[in-house]
Protein backbone atom coordinates (compact mmCIF):
# COMPACT_ATOMS: atom_id res chain seq x y z
CA UNK A 1 0.00 0.00 0.00
CA UNK A 2 1.26 3.42 -0.79
CA UNK A 3 0.32 6.19 1.18
CA UNK A 4 0.15 9.67 -0.34
CA UNK A 5 -0.92 13.12 0.42
CA UNK A 6 -4.18 14.16 -2.41
CA UNK A 7 -1.81 14.84 -5.56
CA UNK A 8 -1.83 14.30 -9.25
CA UNK A 9 1.28 13.31 -10.79
CA UNK A 10 1.84 12.44 -15.00
CA UNK A 11 5.02 10.29 -15.23
CA UNK A 12 5.84 11.72 -18.43
CA UNK A 13 9.67 11.01 -17.89
CA UNK A 14 8.81 7.90 -17.65
CA UNK A 15 6.20 7.15 -20.19
CA UNK A 16 8.11 8.73 -22.61
CA UNK A 17 10.96 6.59 -21.97
CA UNK A 18 9.06 3.01 -21.92
CA UNK A 19 9.31 2.58 -18.04
CA UNK A 20 5.10 4.15 -17.56
CA UNK A 21 4.24 5.48 -13.95
CA UNK A 22 0.75 5.18 -13.24
CA UNK A 23 -1.58 8.64 -13.39
CA UNK A 24 -2.85 9.47 -9.86
CA UNK A 25 -5.65 11.54 -9.29
CA UNK A 26 -6.89 12.44 -5.64
CA UNK A 27 -10.62 13.22 -5.16
CA UNK A 28 -13.00 14.91 -2.78
CA UNK A 29 -15.00 12.84 0.15
CA UNK A 30 -14.24 8.95 -0.79
CA UNK A 31 -14.18 7.47 -4.22
CA UNK A 32 -12.03 4.43 -5.73
CA UNK A 33 -10.70 5.03 -9.36
CA UNK A 34 -9.32 2.57 -11.83
CA UNK A 35 -5.98 4.19 -13.77
CA UNK A 36 -4.57 2.45 -16.15
CA UNK A 37 -1.40 3.75 -17.73
CA UNK A 38 -0.34 2.01 -21.06
CA UNK A 39 1.55 3.19 -23.96
CA UNK A 40 3.12 1.15 -26.76
CA UNK A 41 6.00 2.50 -28.82
CA UNK A 42 8.35 1.60 -31.61
CA UNK A 43 11.14 0.03 -29.75
CA UNK A 44 12.78 -2.56 -28.58
CA UNK A 45 13.02 -2.04 -24.85
CA UNK A 46 10.60 -4.17 -22.95
CA UNK A 47 7.65 -2.40 -22.55
CA UNK A 48 5.14 -2.38 -19.56
CA UNK A 49 1.76 -1.39 -18.71
CA UNK A 50 0.52 -0.36 -14.61
CA UNK A 51 -2.75 -0.77 -13.52
CA UNK A 52 -3.66 0.51 -9.94
CA UNK A 53 -6.89 1.16 -8.00
CA UNK A 54 -6.79 4.41 -5.58
CA UNK A 55 -9.20 5.26 -2.73
CA UNK A 56 -9.54 8.82 -1.21
CA UNK A 57 -10.56 8.97 2.36
CA UNK A 58 -9.98 12.02 4.45
CA UNK A 59 -7.95 13.93 1.68
CA UNK A 60 -5.62 10.97 1.85
CA UNK A 61 -5.46 8.66 -1.32
CA UNK A 62 -4.18 4.81 -0.76
CA UNK A 63 -2.94 3.37 -4.18
CA UNK A 64 -2.78 -0.45 -4.35
CA UNK A 65 -1.85 -2.41 -7.82
CA UNK A 66 -4.25 -4.40 -9.44
CA UNK A 67 -3.32 -8.29 -9.25
CA UNK A 68 -3.68 -11.36 -11.57
CA UNK A 69 -5.54 -9.31 -14.57
CA UNK A 70 -5.40 -11.03 -17.62
CA UNK A 71 -4.17 -8.59 -20.23
CA UNK A 72 -4.09 -8.17 -23.70
CA UNK A 73 -3.21 -6.19 -26.71
CA UNK A 74 -5.37 -6.59 -30.07
CA UNK A 75 -3.12 -6.09 -33.38
CA UNK A 76 -4.94 -5.11 -35.99
CA UNK A 77 -8.39 -5.96 -34.59
CA UNK A 78 -7.63 -9.96 -34.66
CA UNK A 79 -4.01 -11.00 -33.33
CA UNK A 80 -4.43 -11.22 -29.27
CA UNK A 81 -1.20 -10.58 -27.62
CA UNK A 82 -0.93 -11.57 -23.71
CA UNK A 83 1.55 -9.38 -21.04
CA UNK A 84 2.71 -11.20 -18.19
CA UNK A 85 2.51 -9.97 -14.73
CA UNK A 86 6.03 -8.62 -13.68
CA UNK A 87 5.02 -7.21 -10.61
CA UNK A 88 1.81 -6.58 -8.84
CA UNK A 89 -0.28 -4.50 -10.84
CA UNK A 90 2.95 -4.10 -13.64
CA UNK A 91 2.54 -6.23 -16.87
CA UNK A 92 5.00 -6.86 -19.76
CA UNK A 93 4.88 -7.50 -23.48
CA UNK A 94 6.19 -9.82 -24.36
CA UNK A 95 10.34 -9.07 -25.82
CA UNK A 96 9.53 -10.06 -29.41
CA UNK A 97 6.78 -7.48 -29.59
CA UNK A 98 7.48 -4.79 -32.11
CA UNK A 99 4.82 -2.39 -32.77
CA UNK A 100 4.89 -0.94 -37.10
CA UNK A 101 3.43 1.83 -38.01
CA UNK A 102 -0.23 1.57 -39.61
CA UNK A 103 -1.21 -1.08 -37.35
CA UNK A 104 -4.12 -0.29 -34.58
CA UNK A 105 -3.56 -1.60 -31.21
CA UNK A 106 -6.36 -1.93 -28.51
CA UNK A 107 -5.90 -2.62 -25.12
CA UNK A 108 -8.30 -5.06 -23.49
CA UNK A 109 -7.70 -6.54 -19.56
CA UNK A 110 -10.10 -8.52 -17.16
CA UNK A 111 -9.35 -8.28 -12.95
CA UNK A 112 -9.67 -10.92 -10.93
CA UNK A 113 -13.13 -10.40 -10.37
CA UNK A 114 -14.60 -10.64 -14.09
CA UNK A 115 -15.20 -7.19 -14.75
CA UNK A 116 -13.59 -6.35 -18.47
CA UNK A 117 -12.16 -3.44 -19.52
CA UNK A 118 -11.11 -2.27 -23.38
CA UNK A 119 -9.73 1.13 -24.80
CA UNK A 120 -10.56 2.29 -28.04
CA UNK A 121 -8.27 1.46 -31.15
CA UNK A 122 -5.05 3.50 -31.50
CA UNK A 123 -3.24 3.44 -34.61
CA UNK A 124 0.70 4.16 -34.93
CA UNK A 125 1.76 7.02 -36.78
CA UNK A 126 5.01 7.87 -38.00
CA UNK A 127 7.11 10.71 -36.71
CA UNK A 128 9.71 12.63 -38.60
CA UNK A 129 13.34 12.72 -37.99
CA UNK A 130 14.86 15.49 -36.06
CA UNK A 131 17.11 17.61 -38.09
CA UNK A 132 18.77 20.04 -35.92
CA UNK A 133 19.53 20.65 -32.05
CA UNK A 134 21.21 23.73 -30.53
CA UNK A 135 20.97 25.53 -27.50
CA UNK A 136 21.89 29.17 -25.75
CA UNK A 137 22.65 29.98 -22.28
CA UNK A 138 20.20 32.30 -19.89
CA UNK A 139 20.91 33.63 -16.98
CA UNK A 140 17.56 33.86 -16.27
CA UNK A 141 16.30 30.52 -17.20
CA UNK A 142 14.24 29.23 -14.39
CA UNK A 143 12.43 31.09 -11.66
CA UNK A 144 13.07 30.27 -8.35
CA UNK A 145 11.59 31.21 -4.71
CA UNK A 146 14.47 33.97 -4.82
CA UNK A 147 15.23 35.29 -8.08
CA UNK A 148 16.27 33.47 -10.85
CA UNK A 149 18.51 30.21 -11.66
CA UNK A 150 20.83 30.03 -14.91
CA UNK A 151 19.57 27.03 -17.18
CA UNK A 152 20.28 26.07 -20.99
CA UNK A 153 17.24 26.65 -23.56
CA UNK A 154 17.54 23.48 -26.04
CA UNK A 155 15.30 23.66 -29.26
CA UNK A 156 14.71 21.94 -32.45
CA UNK A 157 13.97 21.82 -36.12
CA UNK A 158 11.60 19.11 -37.38
CA UNK A 159 10.25 18.95 -40.99
CA UNK A 160 6.24 18.47 -40.48
CA UNK A 161 5.15 16.05 -42.87
CA UNK A 162 2.85 17.62 -45.51
CA UNK A 163 -0.74 16.62 -46.19
CA UNK A 164 -1.48 14.71 -43.23
CA UNK A 165 -2.70 15.75 -39.32
CA UNK A 166 0.39 15.44 -36.70
CA UNK A 167 0.57 15.44 -33.01
CA UNK A 168 3.79 15.90 -31.34
CA UNK A 169 4.98 15.15 -27.57
CA UNK A 170 8.63 16.31 -26.96
CA UNK A 171 10.77 15.01 -23.64
CA UNK A 172 14.09 14.34 -22.83
CA UNK A 173 16.49 12.40 -20.36
CA UNK A 174 19.97 14.28 -19.36
CA UNK A 175 22.86 12.51 -18.28
CA UNK A 176 24.78 14.34 -15.84
CA UNK A 177 28.91 13.09 -14.25
CA UNK A 178 28.44 12.41 -10.44
CA UNK A 179 31.40 12.15 -8.21
CA UNK A 180 29.34 11.69 -4.32
CA UNK A 181 27.59 8.51 -4.11
CA UNK A 182 26.88 8.43 -1.13
CA UNK A 183 25.61 11.08 1.67
CA UNK A 184 25.27 10.41 5.25
CA UNK A 185 23.20 12.33 7.94
CA UNK A 186 23.85 12.44 11.62
CA UNK A 187 26.44 9.60 11.27
CA UNK A 188 28.75 8.06 8.26
CA UNK A 189 28.83 5.12 5.40
CA UNK A 190 30.28 1.73 6.25
CA UNK A 191 30.85 -0.64 3.16
CA UNK A 192 28.69 -3.47 4.44
CA UNK A 193 26.05 -4.51 4.91
CA UNK A 194 26.91 -6.08 1.16
CA UNK A 195 26.28 -5.17 -1.60
CA UNK A 196 26.07 -1.27 -1.18
CA UNK A 197 26.66 -1.00 2.73
CA UNK A 198 24.81 1.94 4.42
CA UNK A 199 25.01 4.88 6.68
CA UNK A 200 25.36 4.41 10.38
CA UNK A 201 23.80 6.74 13.01
CA UNK A 202 26.45 7.93 15.36
CA UNK A 203 26.67 9.65 18.80
CA UNK A 204 29.88 11.56 17.70
CA UNK A 205 28.33 12.71 14.56
CA UNK A 206 24.81 13.56 15.43
CA UNK A 207 25.42 17.23 15.15
CA UNK A 208 26.73 17.62 11.77
CA UNK A 209 24.35 17.79 8.76
CA UNK A 210 25.80 15.26 6.55
CA UNK A 211 28.99 13.73 5.38
CA UNK A 212 29.50 13.35 1.50
CA UNK A 213 31.42 9.87 -0.15
CA UNK A 214 32.98 9.84 -3.39
CA UNK A 215 32.40 7.40 -6.14
CA UNK A 216 34.17 4.25 -6.26
CA UNK A 217 33.78 4.44 -10.09
CA UNK A 218 32.15 5.99 -13.16
CA UNK A 219 28.43 6.90 -12.05
CA UNK A 220 25.87 9.43 -13.72
CA UNK A 221 22.75 11.05 -12.35
CA UNK A 222 19.77 10.75 -14.88
CA UNK A 223 17.57 13.27 -14.69
CA UNK A 224 14.04 13.82 -16.69
CA UNK A 225 11.50 15.96 -17.94
CA UNK A 226 8.12 16.78 -15.31
CA UNK A 227 6.34 18.86 -18.24
CA UNK A 228 4.18 17.78 -20.89
CA UNK A 229 5.53 19.33 -24.08
CA UNK A 230 2.34 19.25 -27.15
CA UNK A 231 2.08 20.40 -30.31
CA UNK A 232 -0.89 20.31 -33.19
CA UNK A 233 0.34 21.01 -37.00
CA UNK A 234 -3.05 22.38 -37.78
CA UNK A 235 -1.80 25.83 -38.03
CA UNK A 236 1.49 24.57 -40.01
CA UNK A 237 1.33 21.33 -42.02
CA UNK A 238 3.68 20.94 -43.90
CA UNK A 239 5.92 23.34 -42.81
CA UNK A 240 9.44 23.16 -40.83
CA UNK A 241 9.09 23.53 -37.57
CA UNK A 242 11.91 25.46 -36.30
CA UNK A 243 13.34 26.76 -32.70
CA UNK A 244 10.80 24.86 -30.51
CA UNK A 245 11.70 24.58 -27.12
CA UNK A 246 12.09 21.38 -25.60
CA UNK A 247 14.18 21.21 -22.61
CA UNK A 248 15.33 24.08 -19.50
CA UNK A 249 18.00 22.57 -18.45
CA UNK A 250 20.25 24.08 -15.13
CA UNK A 251 22.84 24.60 -14.61
CA UNK A 252 24.16 21.71 -12.80
CA UNK A 253 27.95 22.03 -13.37
CA UNK A 254 30.62 24.11 -15.59
CA UNK A 255 31.30 20.47 -17.34
CA UNK A 256 29.09 19.29 -20.64
CA UNK A 257 25.91 16.65 -20.22
CA UNK A 258 24.44 14.23 -22.24
CA UNK A 259 20.60 15.20 -23.54
CA UNK A 260 18.34 12.91 -25.08
CA UNK A 261 15.56 14.28 -26.49
CA UNK A 262 12.92 12.09 -28.34
CA UNK A 263 10.17 13.28 -30.43
CA UNK A 264 6.86 11.44 -30.68
CA UNK A 265 3.69 11.40 -32.58
CA UNK A 266 0.63 10.19 -31.10
CA UNK A 267 -3.07 10.36 -32.59
CA UNK A 268 -5.71 13.33 -32.37
CA UNK A 269 -7.66 11.85 -29.21
CA UNK A 270 -4.43 11.00 -27.13
CA UNK A 271 -3.19 15.00 -28.42
CA UNK A 272 -6.87 15.94 -26.99
CA UNK A 273 -5.85 14.39 -23.14
CA UNK A 274 -2.62 15.19 -23.34
CA UNK A 275 -3.05 19.25 -23.89
CA UNK A 276 -6.16 18.97 -20.93
CA UNK A 277 -3.73 17.45 -18.84
CA UNK A 278 -1.29 20.35 -19.52
CA UNK A 279 -3.80 23.24 -19.41
CA UNK A 280 -5.07 21.69 -15.78
CA UNK A 281 -1.48 21.27 -14.42
CA UNK A 282 1.02 23.59 -15.90
CA UNK A 283 -1.53 26.73 -16.42
CA UNK A 284 -2.68 26.20 -13.02
CA UNK A 285 -0.20 25.91 -10.80
CA UNK A 286 2.03 22.91 -10.77
CA UNK A 287 1.83 19.17 -11.58
CA UNK A 288 1.23 18.83 -7.62
CA UNK A 289 -1.53 20.93 -7.03
CA UNK A 290 -4.91 19.03 -7.72
CA UNK A 291 -6.52 19.18 -11.05
CA UNK A 292 -9.90 21.03 -11.30
CA UNK A 293 -11.31 17.95 -12.50
CA UNK A 294 -10.88 14.19 -13.08
CA UNK A 295 -9.13 13.75 -16.45
CA UNK A 296 -10.98 10.94 -18.16
CA UNK A 297 -8.75 8.46 -21.41
CA UNK A 298 -10.24 6.22 -23.61
CA UNK A 299 -11.01 3.21 -21.11
CA UNK A 300 -14.01 1.79 -20.56
CA UNK A 301 -15.55 -0.59 -18.22
CA UNK A 302 -18.08 -2.80 -20.34
CA UNK A 303 -20.54 -3.88 -18.12
CA UNK A 304 -20.45 -0.38 -16.18
CA UNK A 305 -19.79 2.53 -18.79
CA UNK A 306 -20.30 5.21 -16.53
CA UNK A 307 -17.64 4.11 -14.55
CA UNK A 308 -14.50 6.68 -14.50
CA UNK A 309 -11.59 5.42 -15.60
CA UNK A 310 -8.26 7.70 -15.63
CA UNK A 311 -5.27 6.97 -17.64
CA UNK A 312 -5.13 6.61 -21.64
CA UNK A 313 -4.06 3.52 -23.98
CA UNK A 314 -1.58 5.30 -26.13
CA UNK A 315 0.66 4.22 -29.47
CA UNK A 316 3.23 6.78 -30.71
CA UNK A 317 5.99 6.53 -33.01
CA UNK A 318 9.19 8.26 -31.41
CA UNK A 319 12.23 9.52 -32.77
CA UNK A 320 15.70 10.04 -30.84
CA UNK A 321 18.35 12.86 -30.85
CA UNK A 322 21.18 12.87 -28.81
CA UNK A 323 22.79 15.99 -28.07
CA UNK A 324 25.97 17.14 -26.66
CA UNK A 325 25.48 20.19 -24.31
CA UNK A 326 28.75 21.35 -23.92
CA UNK A 327 27.93 24.56 -21.89
CA UNK A 328 30.88 26.57 -23.63
CA UNK A 329 28.46 29.18 -23.90
CA UNK A 330 27.83 29.59 -20.17
CA UNK A 331 31.77 30.06 -19.42
CA UNK A 332 32.03 33.71 -20.49
CA UNK A 333 28.82 34.51 -17.88
CA UNK A 334 30.48 34.06 -14.69
CA UNK A 335 27.33 31.95 -14.12
CA UNK A 336 27.64 29.64 -10.80
CA UNK A 337 26.72 26.41 -11.09
CA UNK A 338 23.91 24.92 -8.51
CA UNK A 339 25.07 21.60 -8.42
CA UNK A 340 23.51 18.19 -8.38
CA UNK A 341 23.38 17.38 -4.85
CA UNK A 342 21.42 20.34 -3.44
CA UNK A 343 24.01 21.27 -0.84
CA UNK A 344 28.09 22.13 -0.54
CA UNK A 345 30.29 19.40 -0.71
CA UNK A 346 31.26 18.28 2.54
CA UNK A 347 33.36 15.05 3.01
CA UNK A 348 34.41 13.22 5.70
CA UNK A 349 37.45 13.51 7.26
CA UNK A 350 40.44 11.23 7.52
CA UNK A 351 40.70 9.33 10.53
CA UNK A 352 43.58 8.99 13.05
CA UNK A 353 44.70 6.24 14.24
CA UNK A 354 43.95 3.49 16.29
CA UNK A 355 40.49 4.06 13.43
CA UNK A 356 40.89 2.39 10.77
CA UNK A 357 41.54 4.54 7.33
CA UNK A 358 38.44 6.35 6.50
CA UNK A 359 36.89 7.29 5.15
CA UNK A 360 35.70 4.81 2.44
CA UNK A 361 34.15 5.35 -1.34
CA UNK A 362 30.79 4.21 -1.93
CA UNK A 363 29.28 2.18 -5.22
CA UNK A 364 27.11 3.68 -7.69
CA UNK A 365 24.05 1.95 -7.73
CA UNK A 366 21.71 1.85 -10.70
CA UNK A 367 18.07 2.74 -10.82
CA UNK A 368 16.15 4.54 -12.81
CA UNK A 369 18.16 7.70 -11.76
CA UNK A 370 21.44 6.63 -12.14
CA UNK A 371 24.44 4.53 -13.84
CA UNK A 372 27.67 3.10 -13.65
CA UNK A 373 27.81 2.56 -17.62
CA UNK A 374 28.69 5.54 -19.61
CA UNK A 375 25.81 6.38 -22.31
CA UNK A 376 26.06 6.50 -25.38
CA UNK A 377 27.26 9.35 -26.79
CA UNK A 378 29.48 11.07 -23.46
CA UNK A 379 32.12 13.17 -24.56
CA UNK A 380 34.91 12.63 -21.79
Amino acid sequence: MKFKRIWFIVAIGLWVCSCIEPFEIGFSGEKQILTVDATIINTTDEQTFNITESVTRNSVTYSFPVKAAIVEVIVNGSERVLLTEKNPGVYALPLSFQAKVGNSYQLVFKKADGTAYESAKEVMTSVPQITKVYDEFRLDGQKTNIGYDAASYVYLDTQDPANEQNNYVWSWRLWERQIICKSCSGGRYYVSPPPYGDCVREDNFKEIPFFDYACNGNCWDIFYNTTLNVFSDVFSNGKTITGRLVAKIPYYAQDGALLEIKQQSVSESAYRYLKLLADQTQNTGSLVDTPPAAVIGNIKNLTNPEEPVAGFFMVSGVRTFRYWLSRENAKVTNAVPIGILGHKLHYEPNSEPPEPPRPPQAPCVPSKYRTNVKPAGWVD
